[in-house]
């Protein structure tokens, strides 16, 4: 989960928070958004003129919202008018946050991209799966934060500005996995066929951005004197948290030393990430990769909680939200595991689905012609 709170000074043992990365002129943002609108109605329509089987392009309608999220976020109005560029504009930030998030989504593209073609999933259907399951992570992703931290939500449309709170990793993969479920089933793809596609690229991402968390300065872990604890600049969630309930001087540059969580985590699905992939090298049956997936963060997810020193995450009695979810998904998968091995033992080739050949259109899962419903 995140914060918004402003840098400040840096020590040796400071982590250079770098919560913005740079500020972007939003009316240049604008303009060149609704420039990009008209050049890509114009080709679109070229394209229909030449080929009138082509269809219709969205894209000139998303820059248009777009330009209007621009005019009434940063311009301070949702109206246009003639003097709507009279006034100076809000530029738009680039968190560092947002970066690593965005840099995550592009790396697991080309991973999964490439374990796809490996298990004989063709690419164009690999790659709209993923960039519904990316979309559907980051909306779950937000509603379990949303869900958790209700209280924090006076105003409905702090929901959906992402640097008004934060992001929950559970409720990514939730509505990541919800999102593969139905883009597998759509197109006749067995989900554990592609679990074991997706399951590298979404640690790999995990990793990836939890070394925005620690730009960002979220996440941060309870305090500790050991060698390697780690200081958050003034004005920063620990700093603030530091002041108000721990005795920390308000005037002080500083955080007290904590465990530099962000670290353990990204270490932690690194490791995570190479062991999955040695399993695709040795794997018996499907769903062997994804089970490691989430056995694997199941386990060091609320290993790490313990460590966390932020408040903001949530309880089930006892428990964070992310250890109870992280407990109860690794004796699921411990569960499906358990039938896993049990089929495989009955027909040992039945679950190696990358070997395979996959459904053409018209066909069943089994290769029989699908009957039409008559009316």
């Amino acid at each position: 989960m995140c914060a918004t709170a402003p840098s400040g000074p840096t020590s040796a043992k400071t982590p250079a928070m770098l919560q913005i990365l740079a500020q972007v002129p939003s009316k240049l943002l604008f303009v060149l958004a609704l420039l990009l609108a008209v050049v890509s109605a114009l080709l679109n329509a070229r394209a229909r003129r030449r080929d009138p089987k082509t269809p219709r392009t969205s894209t000139p309608l998303y820059l248009v919202v777009g330009a209007w999220l621009l005019l009434g976020l940063r311009g301070g109005s949702w109206i246009p008018s003639g003097g709507m560029f009279a006034h100076a504009w809000k530029p738009v930030p680039i968190f560092s946050y947002g970066v690593m998030l965005g840099t995550s989504m592009v790396v697991g593209w080309f991973v999964a991209l490439r374990l796809a073609k490996q298990d004989g999933i063709p690419s164009e259907q690999a790659g709209a799966i993923y960039m519904w399951t990316a979309v559907w992570a980051i909306v779950g992703a937000r509603m379990l934060y949303v869900i958790t931290e209700w209280q924090e939500f006076s105003n409905p449309l702090d929901i959906i500005l992402l640097n008004k709170g934060g992001l929950v990793a559970y409720g990514g993969m939730i509505g990541g996995f919800l999102a593969s479920w139905y883009g597998c089933r759509k197109r006749k793809i067995p989900l554990l066929r592609w679990a074991d596609v997706s399951a590298p690229s979404v640690v790999l991402g995990t990793a990836i951005t939890r070394v925005g968390c620690l730009l960002y300065g979220c996440d941060y872990g309870r305090r500790t004197e050991l060698p390697w604890a780690i200081r958050f600049p003034k004005g920063s969630p620990a700093f603030q948290d530091h002041a108000a309930h721990f005795g920390l001087d308000p005037n002080a540059l500083r955080s007290l030393p904590v465990h530099p969580t962000q670290i353990y985590e990204s270490l932690a699905t690194f490791a995570v990430f190479g062991l999955l992939m040695y399993l695709r090298r040795v794997r018996k049956f499907s769903g062997e990769v994804f089970v490691g997936w989430v056995m694997g963060y199941g386990v060091a997810r609320p290993i790490i909680e313990i460590y966390r020193g932020d408040s903001d995450r949530g309880n089930v009695g006892p428990l964070s939200t992310s250890q109870f979810i992280g407990i109860v998904s690794a004796v699921a998968a411990s569960t499906l595991l358990y039938f896993l091995l049990k089929r495989y033992r009955q027909d040992k080739s039945a679950l190696r689905l990358w070997e395979q050949p996959l459904p053409v259109a018209g066909e069943s899962p089994k290769g029989r012609p699908t009957r039409r419903k008559r009316r």
